[in-house]
């Protein structure tokens, strides 16, 4: 028979009856013919094979999944070289959309691009990543810089708009109308000159990124539901953004005594309530076509204007001073849906020039230099509706001149909603004691005080002010700098006593304290215990310990953990029924430091080169923190030390490792 002779061509069809021991790889490749009956239901994917099931998800789980995958996480503790303000939205630090993750999930197929666009609201723009044009000498002219036109303009006459606005334009051209949108502008001006003089009277101080504006007007006022704003150049143009008519100051404000104080509020309730009474105007009677038609004209041009789903409002301004006196009004009429506003000003800009919707807002974040008398006088404005306040007390001069005292003759402001208060104190002990002395809050529930300078003192006021509440805190956070003070060591004690049937939340960060409130506090239902001690002291660690040696960290971490134990096995906790479940969920974390004074900047340092490094911690605290690890709690402990006292450090443990092991 000859060789590489062809075979016939097989032109019956194969017998479907096989042999029961033969067997045949199964395909697992989808056939056309079943591709056909899966176009009929679903849509093929971007592979042109597998079907697209994400139309069967609902779209609130759609939502969650894609906000879990597209927006930047942001931290909600405290870890080493980050320092959490609960005071200051995340998203004026860190951008809150990864577009990189964005543009892969809208690549998948057309169906993911189509519902990303109408499920995912949050749009970034950030201005680091589209320049602007600079400034340049022109030797012909008497001004020594001016801006030149054909930087803005290219060869064909077109504005040279960077890549990021065109990108964010698109993104926001894409989400269907009447989806509401966060709209976040991360530095949406710049500085044509940033080497001058940072002065916003000078040329260049504050130019809008060219196609920036036309980007914010590409999306309809109606459809924005958050706006989020960081600029550190003026605050002109979001005055007029918001507010197109805004009401210009008689003359330049100031507050350095009680009589300008007092004509600084007259003149601020006095547009409040002129704006307010806009309101309530009833409409006039139109008689003749032409008045209605008119009427109905204008009716649909204010109607334009108005910000219809604006529920929270973030502004944030630094870097220089604004010359620009001009009240920014924002009206009921106008932002019906806003009852979050976050406004962070610059230290010298004047707070009262922000006429808002005060009564209607249920969460409020102020920070600026104004004096505790006029910031009280317009929460006054928002104590029936107010459900969370932030204040920044960052004034660092004494208020009223030399007297450095408010003297408050009229009754406390009553919060009957207020159940969140968060103060942030950079600024003298007299101005938090002013601000606390005038509130009362029955219904909080948590309180959380930082302080970066002179932290001695801040908690006595606070004890205080939460002792005439009356209200029963679950929540408490503590942030300082500095060692507590035997005042503030009686006023944690208190706040201890008295709330720890209902804390469930505390943490406390700062210098060595006194630890004797441990002795009554039995917290039944506590659940998270975040304790941050400058305390270690560095001189003991090459030396040989003292006959009495003063407390440090080491012995507050004992104490706590031994606590702890005692807290697993209390008997009025082994009696609920839910002791199981809160024995489980109990985390505790314990962090020590240095405590000399450079050690609390040390420890958020974020530079490469960093003096602190992280060691194990003592054998005892280690032992203790096993036995609680194996009891089923979630147990953190963190040691850091000076790098030159590491091996002297690693030596001693070892060292006291042996002698407790020869003792065994």
């Amino acid at each position: 028979m000859a060789r590489n002779v062809p075979k016939k061509a097989r032109t019956t069809t194969p017998s479907t009856s096989e042999p029961a021991g033969s067997h045949k790889p199964v395909s697992n490749r989808i056939t056309g013919a079943q591709t056909g009956n899966v176009k009929g239901i679903w849509e093929i994917g971007a592979d042109g094979v597998n079907p697209c099931y994400i139309e069967s998800v609902p779209a609130e789980i759609l939502d969650i999944v894609i906000a879990l995958v597209i927006t930047n996480s942001t931290p909600t503790r405290s870890r080493r070289g980050l320092k959490i303000d609960r005071t200051v939205h995340p998203g004026f630090m860190s951008p809150p959309v990864d577009k990189i993750a964005r543009h892969r999930l809208r690549s998948v197929c057309r169906t993911w691009a189509k519902i990303i666009d109408a499920t995912l609201r949050e749009i970034h723009f950030d201005g680091d990543r589209a320049p602007g044009p600079m400034l340049e000498s022109n030797e012909d002219s008497e001004t020594e810089e001016e801006i030149r036109p054909s930087a803005l303009i290219d060869e064909n006459g077109d504005e040279i708009i960077s890549d990021e606005v065109r990108r964010t334009r698109v993104d926001l051209e894409r989400i269907p109308a009447g989806v509401p949108i966060n709209l976040t502008l991360i530095k949406p001006r710049y500085d044509a000159d940033p080497g001058g003089v940072k002065d916003s009277g000078r040329p260049g101080a504050g130019l809008m990124r060219p196609g920036v504006l036309d980007m914010v007007n590409s999306a309809p006022k109606s459809d924005i539901a958050s706006l989020t704003i960081i600029d550190d150049c003026d605050i002109a143009w979001v005055q007029r953004l918001l507010d197109d008519e805004g009401e210009p100051t008689d003359h330049r404000w100031q507050d350095e005594n009680m009589t300008q104080a007092n004509a600084i509020i007259k003149s601020f309730h006095d547009v409040y309530e002129k704006m307010c009474a806009r309101q309530l105007q009833p409409p006039k009677l139109c008689r003749t076509r032409w008045q209605i038609r008119r009427q109905v004209a204008l009716a649909k041009k204010e109607d334009e204007k108005a910000w219809k789903k604006l529920h929270t409002l973030r502004l944030m301004f630094s870097g220089r001073d604004s010359y620009d006196t001009t009240f920014a009004q924002l009206s009921p009429l106008k932002f019906p849906a806003l009852r979050c506003v976050e406004l962070h000003l610059h230290r010298y800009e004047p707070l009262h020039l922000w006429v808002l919707p005060y009564s209607q807002i249920t969460h409020l974040t102020l920070g600026s230099d104004t004096s505790s008398f006029i910031l009280l006088s317009i929460l006054k404005l928002t104590r029936l509706s107010l459900e969370s306040l932030s204040v920044r007390l960052l004034s660092d001069r004494q208020d009223w001149g030399h007297s450095g005292k408010y003297e408050r003759t009229e009754s406390c402001i009553d919060f009957p909603k207020l159940g969140v208060l968060r103060l942030y104190r950079k600024t003298t002990e007299e101005n938090v004691e002013q601000f606390l002395n005038a509130l009362k809050c029955p219904n909080l529930q948590t309180f959380d005080i930082t302080t970066e300078t002179y932290g001695n003192g801040s908690l006595t006021p606070a004890a205080r002010f939460i002792k005439r509440s009356g209200c029963t805190l679950r929540e408490l956070y503590i942030d300082t700098e500095d060692h507590c003070s035997p005042s503030d060591s009686m006023a944690l004690e208190t706040i201890m006593r008295d709330h720890s049937g209902a804390l469930e939340a505390f943490h406390l960060h700062g210098g060595l304290f006194l630890f004797d409130w441990l002795d009554g506090f039995t917290a039944p239902r506590l659940t998270e215990v975040d304790f941050l001690c400058f305390g270690i002291n560095e001189w003991n660690i090459d030396q040989l310990p003292e006959r009495n040696p003063a407390p440090e960290a080491k012995d507050f971490a004992l104490r706590l953990f031994r606590w702890i134990q005692d807290w697993a096995a209390s008997k009025s906790l082994l009696d609920t029924q839910d002791f199981k479940s809160r024995h489980s969920q109990l985390a505790v974390r314990f962090c020590a430091a240095p405590d000399c004074y450079p050690g609390h900047y040390q420890y958020y340092d974020t530079n490469r080169h960093s003096l602190l490094a992280a060691v194990s911690p003592p054998r005892a605290i280690e032992s203790i923190q096993n036995e609680l690890l194996g009891a089923g709690m979630k147990v953190e402990v963190e040691w850091w030390v000076h790098k030159w006292d590491v091996p002297a450090y690693n030596a001693k443990r070892l060292s006291n490792e042996e002698k407790t092991d020869t003792s065994q």
